[in-house]
């Protein structure tokens, strides 16, 4: 068992209503099988985006999502099921409901150095820069980001970059 079994395990996901319409209780597996996939596609197939979110309006399993992203981030991903974690936590973090908003991005800032970590591995330039507008988003020592990005090792993609 891992993190992430552990905090889906955390929430009745039968009593949270899903953006389908129906309960909660398929994400549980779903987001066990994102963080299990082992590409992108893989990952992206799964449409939890459209369960947690409505357009860019969360819906009430948001925060339990983040929460469980954040754990799935925190292990061993296939490059592709990270930058789908980070894609999926951006617009988490950064949507329309400031109350559902504020609630994801203080769960993000819980593993704020992971985003860091991320940010940091020049791994591509897609999970860098998933990582980087996470952080503009969640940091709140502009400094110290300004000082990373500052420091000419980020492999930021062109839209990012300076």
């Amino acid at each position: 068992m891992g993190l992430i079994d552990v905090e889906v395990g955390r929430y009745d996901w039968s009593a949270i209503r899903c953006g389908c319409g129906k309960t909660a209780e398929h994400l549980a597996g779903d987001l066990l099988r994102l963080a299990a996939a082992q590409s992108r596609e893989e990952a992206r197939a799964l449409h939890i985006e459209d369960h947690a979110l409505i357009q860019s309006f969360p819906q009430e399993p948001a925060v339990p999502v983040t929460s469980v992203l954040m754990a799935a981030l925190a292990g061993d991903l296939s490059h592709g099921a990270r930058i789908q974690c980070l894609d999926l936590l951006i617009r988490l973090v950064d949507t329309d409901d400031d109350e559902s908003a504020d609630m994801c991005q203080q769960i993000a800032r819980q593993g704020l150095w992971g985003v860091y970590r991320d940010l940091w591995s020049g791994a591509s330039r897609g999970l860098v820069g998933y990582a980087y507008e996470i952080l503009q988003v969640i940091e709140t020592d502009e400094d110290r980001l300004r000082a990373v990005r500052g420091s000419g090792q980020l492999n930021l993609p062109d839209d990012l970059a300076d």
